[in-house]
């Protein structure tokens, strides 16, 4: 019998090895912190790794779309399977349904038994993926704010650009406006020393001759400046009045026709010496009264026909009216003046509306004038809201037209140019002004009328005149010394200001002529107005207007101190307190105690020279004194308390010793009063 044996102790130990690593490797397996799971060609996991376990779970044969939650049952696209079906390896990342992200590996090989499977090793790169998009996204993010950063530096940069154009544009219209007001004010230093040189010049004459003819001459040539000069001032005034928005127009019926009339009349004798045609033509349908401002329209039309016949050197000037657009409650009517003259170069039309502009400002211009006419025209035709145009060839002649709306006249009676100069009684006028000539001017002119003239320098004189003597009116200027004529008004008005009669009639004489300013000053207690330079008519009209009109005043307002001076109105003073007798008897204790310090104090501020303490207590000393009916020591402490304000020393000094004896007055006044209640009192009490 034959026995054979082999001896297996090395194959054993063989498979021992082979049982040990496949341990080895299943640890190594379990214990990696990635994933390990075996896919096989029927889309099955048969083994996974515990990490891939404590994710998804035991695999227990399950389709791996189904373990894996894959979005699609479509398998042709799943790495594992192109993997195997290639027999290459691939590497994908793959983000879980936990959302958890893993970067995978995936193997083709075949297990123990022979059967082909896919080997999937996954690295968590969680951290590192969310790492990336964040830094992806700080970088769309810093690209978007670069994007947004640079289209600001271009919007900059284009605003800059802009500016800077602007900036150009601005300084040559700067540089252009301030080389035509340096012209104007050459041309305008011409225009105002022409005629200035003509009034010194021919007033030196006359002085000097002793020919009343030759003088008679020479203060004509003097009126003819004068009036020249005023033009160019009035010019001047008009534009600095409408650019100022203090200009409005008036609004009354009057006759289109006799203000073309009386516009034409004017340059009638300039035009003869010319030689020129004047005509004129007005439409029928223009109506024949309108409601509007005639002296503005007839400002239009003069400086318009000034110019016209001033470049006109022969041949014809003339104005045509016709009605343009006629509304439900308004006319529109086209004024147009034609002339045949030097005509206006095309490159210079619209510069000559301009302000301080003219189509010749060089020294050598033939022509003068301040060459505002035309602009002050533009602007008035504005504010009639109409339109002006130029149509013009250069030596072939003008015509510069306008639109201006009138309103249908109201039947009132229609304006006439010049009305009658009202007749005046013989007045006993007092005129204050601290000009020496004005006061010359107007003295001169009211007493070849057969007045009386009283003059003063100030408002303090003024009062103190008043006081003295009754007077039929007061002709104020509004700027003087010591006391304008704004204050000097008001102390007039306040009751138991001491003069004989504070509802007399003040007219206001002044140089301010704004809009507004007339209302101010009549809202000050003055009843007329007058702007210098003063014309003769103007300055009757506004006396007679004030002085007529005396009688259609408040009575209240008459009755007030009718030629006797009151010191005290105890009545108004228990009236302002509701009649409450404890009350006034309360502040007549308080000015008995607190007024003599303040009289004090104001004395030593004085004295020391402090004028705005003495302001302040003689503020103190008005506010008590009228509290208790001492009038005229509230008058007297407010005129002090104005001066102290402006500085005025001596005035202020002045005013001081009449408001002691004022203020002492009223003490003893109120003092035997007091004395008087408290006896009774007593008397009432012992009686008890």
């Amino acid at each position: 019998m034959a026995v054979c044996s082999q001896d297996l102790t090395p194959l054993r130990q063989t498979d021992e090895d082979l049982r040990r690593e496949q341990q080895r490797q299943i640890f190594f397996m379990e214990s990696l912190p990635g994933l390990v799971f075996h896919i096989y060609r029927d889309n099955t996991i048969r083994y996974a790794n515990r990490y891939f376990r404590k994710l998804f779970g035991s695999p227990k044969g399950q389709p791996c779309n189904e373990l894996l939650k894959c979005n699609g049952s479509d398998c042709s696209i799943c790495p594992p399977k192109d993997a195997m079906d290639n027999d290459k390896a691939l590497e994908k990342d793959w983000t879980a349904p936990n959302g958890r992200t893993f970067h995978v590996q995936y193997s083709p090989m075949t297990d123990s038994s022979g059967e082909r499977m896919v080997m999937a090793l996954g690295i968590d790169i969680t951290a590192r993926k969310e790492a990336e998009d964040a830094l992806l996204k700080a970088r769309d993010e810093l690209e978007d704010r670069v994007r947004q950063r640079t289209k600001e530096l271009q919007r900059a940069n284009s605003q800059l650009r802009a500016k800077s154009i602007n900036l150009v544009k601005a300084k040559k219209r700067a540089d252009a406006a301030a080389q035509a007001k340096s012209k104007f004010l050459a041309n305008m230093s011409h225009e105002v020393r022409t005629p200035l040189n003509a009034i010194i010049g021919m007033t030196e004459l006359a002085i000097g001759s002793g020919n009343d003819e030759d003088r008679r001459e020479y203060l004509d040539n003097v009126l003819e400046a004068s009036t020249s000069l005023l033009s160019v001032l009035n010019d001047i005034l008009d534009f600095s009045k409408i650019e100022a928005q203090k200009l409005s127009l008036e609004s009354l019926d009057f006759d289109p026709r006799k203000v073309v009339g009386s516009a034409l009349d004017m340059y009638r004798p300039t035009a003869e010496e010319k030689g020129l045609e004047l005509f004129c033509e007005v439409d029928e349908d223009v109506p024949a009264t309108l409601r509007g401002d005639p002296s503005r329209l007839r400002q239009i039309l003069l400086n318009l026909l000034g110019n016209a016949i001033k470049f006109t050197a022969k041949g014809s000037v003339g104005i045509r009216a016709e009605n343009a657009d006629p509304e439900d409650h308004r006319h529109i009517l086209r004024f147009s003046v034609t002339d045949t003259g030097i005509g206006i170069p095309e490159d210079k039309q619209q510069a000559i509306f301009e302000s301080f502009l003219q189509a010749d400002d060089s020294v050598t211009r033939k022509h003068g004038g301040t060459g505002l006419g035309l602009a002050i025209s533009r602007l008035l035709v504005d504010l009639m809201d109409g339109q002006m145009t130029i149509s013009s060839r250069e030596g072939e002649g003008s015509t510069f037209a306008f639109t201006a709306a009138f309103d249908k006249a109201s039947g009132e009676e229609v304006c006439h140019d010049e009305e009658p100069l009202p007749e005046l009684p013989k007045l006993n006028i007092l005129l204050a002004d601290d000009n020496r000539l004005n006061r010359q001017l107007a003295a001169t002119v009211l007493k070849e009328r057969g007045h009386d003239i009283t003059s003063a320098e100030n408002g303090q004189e003024v009062l103190d005149l008043l006081r003295a003597a009754k007077f039929d009116l007061v002709l104020m200027d509004v700027q003087m010394p010591v006391m304008d004529g704004v204050s000097a008004t008001r102390a007039i008005r306040t009751p138991g200001s001491g003069v004989l009669d504070p509802n007399i009639p003040v007219v206001a004489i002044t140089a301010h002529a704004l809009k507004g300013d007339r209302e101010r000053f009549l809202e000050t207690g003055m009843n007329a107005y007058v702007s210098k330079p003063i014309r003769v008519n103007d300055l009757v009209r506004a006396i007679a207007s004030a002085y007529f009109g005396r009688e259609g005043r408040e009575a209240s307002a008459r009755k007030v101190l009718a030629g006797e001076e009151q010191t005290f109105d105890r009545e108004t003073a228990l009236s302002l307190l509701d009649g409450r007798v404890e009350l006034l008897s309360m502040m007549d204790g308080i000015f008995l105690r607190d007024t003599p310090k303040d009289l004090s104090a104001l004395e030593g501020a004085l004295d020391s020279g402090d004028l705005e303490t003495a302001k302040r207590h003689a503020h103190s000393i008005k506010g008590s004194s009228r509290t208790v009916g001492a009038v005229k020591a509230g008058s007297i402490a407010e005129q002090l308390e104005y001066q102290c304000g402006k500085g005025e020393k001596q005035a202020a000094f002045d005013s001081f010793a009449s408001l002691k004896a004022e203020v002492e007055t009223a003490l003893k006044l109120i003092g035997a009063e007091q004395d008087g209640l408290q006896g009774g009192e007593d008397e009432d009490n012992s009686g008890g």
